[in-house]
């Protein structure tokens, strides 16, 4: 019965994997600069790591390797959430991007939420509808906190400004009408990341850097010839430091773009047998099972020491922490079940296992961040296998359990928090 719950949820992934779009492409780096919507956008040549899970150690990873602490916040019940879609956490505030139910205008679609740091004060960020200022889905936006501002991408090209009190500013169209996108970040002085959305590396611009009224400042030319497929590309971003990285998955370039709008390689990723060759994999019944054997990266954050990964390959799912100065790796590989997510063992608390979903930074202190359902927590917590458990820290594992015993199965998730090791 495991094996048959992990392989549903391995098949309704892959079908995920099928369907998200956004992406970008690379060219291997030169010596050289590149003229660009008037703007030069340097290429810098750089010491690239090297990603490769054929070599990733065996270590086994687990929470106490890297955690210095674990908070949990019990989100306010002011506003019901229903299924996480998206959680991300800055030093200031909580935003969750949650699936309504029921009928009625805007219930099915992504909804933006917005949380103090303290998982209260919850506000709606605008809301889900056809009308004028309304979004069909929260699902991509970009932060400004300091300049109190929301970009949410929830109309075709077009991008709707909110005050971080959920309050509708304003909206701007794309000016160039062949760079669509989806995706969007917050670079720096009121200017946007945003990468193309196209399927089998089609458009002429891989990204573009715009202000916030949609004028194109800086883009980076498509340089790889568009290629069938019935595919749509894994990608995604993350930030480090002042940076946004990016990455797509049928490239093999984690590019990083500065505020400056130049970029480099920052890591590559090895080519071979181990990956999915788009072209080469025509639709069929056993697809998703097919692509579930070669790597495919879900998702990556980058933090002072590691360069961190959830990603399958060869039919399992799992996180890797690559070491940047040493290139030491460790990993925990976990199976999805119906009822129950995997994520890295917990022998910090003795806590349900971790499924980090964000990555930030509060003060100089580094975290990466997940949440739990409270049912889940609850029923974990009085089960004999978290009785049996012999974590790290006892102490940690009875506060973990008093807290249980105050939340009502109905609440709203449970942020968890952990601040990693320096």
């Amino acid at each position: 019965m495991r094996a048959q719950n992990a392989t549903s949820v391995l098949k309704f992934f892959s079908f995920v994997f099928v369907i998200i779009f956004s992406g970008c492409q690379s060219n291997s780096i030169k010596n050289n600069t590149e003229q660009s919507e008037g703007k030069l956008s340097e290429k810098v040549p750089a010491q690239s790591i090297e990603i490769d899970p054929r070599k990733f150690e065996n270590k086994e990873l687990s929470l106490a390797d890297f955690a210095g602490d674990i908070k949990y916040i019990p989100l306010s019940n002011k506003l019901q959430i229903g299924s996480v879609q998206v959680l991300r956490l800055t030093a200031n505030a909580v935003y969750i991007i949650y699936n309504s139910s029921g009928g009625g205008e805007g219930n099915g679609h992504p909804q933006l939420f917005r949380f103090d740091k303290n998982g209260k004060n919850p506000v709606e960020i605008g809301s889900v509808g056809r009308g004028p200022r309304e979004y069909l889905s929260g699902n991509y936006f970009a932060v400004d906190e300091p300049g109190n501002r929301i970009y949410i991408s929830g109309k075709i090209n077009t991008v709707l400004v909110f005050d971080t009190l959920g309050n509708y500013v304003r909206q701007f169209k794309f000016q160039n009408t062949d760079q669509r996108f989806a995706q969007l970040e917050y670079l720096d002085k009121n200017k946007l990341f945003v990468p193309a959305q196209k399927r089998g590396a089609g458009g002429p611009y891989l990204w573009s850097i715009i202000d916030t009224f949609g004028n194109t400042v800086s883009s980076k030319p498509n340089t790889t010839p568009p290629f069938e497929t019935r595919l749509g590309p894994r990608s995604g971003t993350f930030i480090f430091q002042d940076k946004i990285s990016y990455w797509v998955d049928y490239n093999d370039t984690i590019f990083q773009i500065a505020p400056d709008f130049s970029y480099r390689a920052s890591y590559i990723i090895t080519p071979g047998e181990h990956k999915v060759i788009h072209q080469d994999l025509p639709f069929s019944p056993d697809l998703p099972e097919k692509l579930l054997e070669f790597y495919s990266p879900h998702v990556f954050w980058e933090t002072n020491k590691y360069l961190i990964s959830r990603y399958n390959f060869k039919g399992k799912f799992a996180y890797v922490f690559i070491d940047k100065n040493t290139h030491n790796t460790s990993v925990s590989s976990f199976e999805w079940e119906r009822g129950k997510r995997g994520g890295i063992p917990n022998n910090f608390d003795g806590g349900m296992d971790f499924s980090p979903e964000t990555c930030f930074t509060d003060n100089g202190k580094e975290y990466l961040a997940g949440y739990i359902q409270p049912y889940e927590l609850k029923i974990y917590v009085a089960s004999d296998e978290f009785k049996m458990t012999t974590p790290k820290f006892p102490e940690k594992k009875k506060e973990l359990e008093r807290l249980a015993n105050t939340l009502d199965e109905n609440d709203n998730p449970i942020l968890m928090l952990v601040k990693l090791k320096k």
